[in-house]
């Protein structure tokens, strides 16, 4: 088995209870009428969300752990993406969520999650995943991408939270969810985008450290905007205008996206699946 994933096994065993969790979470958005209580424009984003979760997330994160735990370091970076997803995802859900009778399993899922992707990573051998990966690796194209990324996403928060700060008003976006402060800003501009551009500097700088995150967050930002894209539809389903040109953004986003993340993770040699 692959050293990189050998010292892993014992956190791939979270994904049990968290697959569970997960499903009971997204069916019961899905399927359950009246679980969720909020208004109608943040209903639409949470159903949509929890249909990729469901559809997607899930046989992922089923299909990675085991492929994991038989030694392949690709499977243990797309894991750790979708953890990554998770964590992001059920942060939202505990805090923004208006209380409702999941509530115990969204702090579950969230715990085990944060957890599971904490232990992934404290225990990955970095050193082993790096030598996985060739001199084709696309490691200055994917740099680029990822800084670039929280390069315009910091701007485009920004770009909203500070003329709303300077006016003394309330975003718009958290107008239309009807929530105290919108945990997207805080979840981006704390955590993810940070995290787009230490993963964008350790790759650049070939560090092993740069070789995990940047596999992890190529996967995350897959998921998100596949999930992003979903909510679209489920908001124009319940009436929400369809505005085109953020469709056709999301979409080369995506595609963008799949490619990078194919590109780099073809960069690993046959020896990154070594039983």
């Amino acid at each position: 088995m692959n050293e990189s994933v050998r010292s892993t096994n014992g956190w791939l065993w979270l994904t049990l209870p968290i697959a569970i969790l997960l499903l009971i979470a997204t069916a019961g958005g899905l399927f359950v009428n009246g679980l969720y209580r909020d208004n109608p424009y943040y209903v639409a984003q949470a159903v949509g969300q929890d249909f990729i979760s469901l559809v997607i997330v899930l046989p992922t994160l089923i299909v990675t752990a085991l492929l994991a735990s038989r030694g392949s370091s690709r499977a243990q970076l797309v894991w750790l993406g979708a953890l990554v997803y998770l964590v992001y995802t059920y942060v939202v859900a505990a805090f923004d969520n208006s209380f409702n009778s999941l509530f115990l399993v969204y702090v579950a899922l969230l715990g085990c999650s944060l957890y599971a992707l904490i232990g992934g990573l404290v225990t990955s051998n970095m050193v082993s995943i790096k030598e996985c990966f060739t001199e084709k690796t696309p490691v200055k194209a994917v740099s680029i991408y990822l800084a670039v990324l929280a390069v315009l996403f910091y701007f485009l928060w920004l770009n909203e939270i500070v003329p709303a700060l300077l006016a003394g008003a309330i975003p718009q976006s958290i107008q239309d969810n009807g929530t105290p402060t919108n945990a997207i800003h805080v979840m981006d501009m704390a955590w993810i985008l940070p995290a787009f551009g230490i993963t964008a500097f350790c790759l650049w700088r070939k560090q092993a450290l740069g070789y995990t995150l940047a596999g992890a967050l190529l996967s995350y930002i897959v998921i998100l905007v596949l999930a992003i894209l979903s909510m679209v539809v489920f908001m124009v389903r319940g009436g929400q205008p369809l505005v085109i040109p953020l469709v056709v953004i999301f979409c080369a986003l995506f595609v963008t996206s799949v490619g990078m993340l194919f590109w780099y993770l073809r960069g690993m040699s046959s020896s990154s699946t070594s039983k």
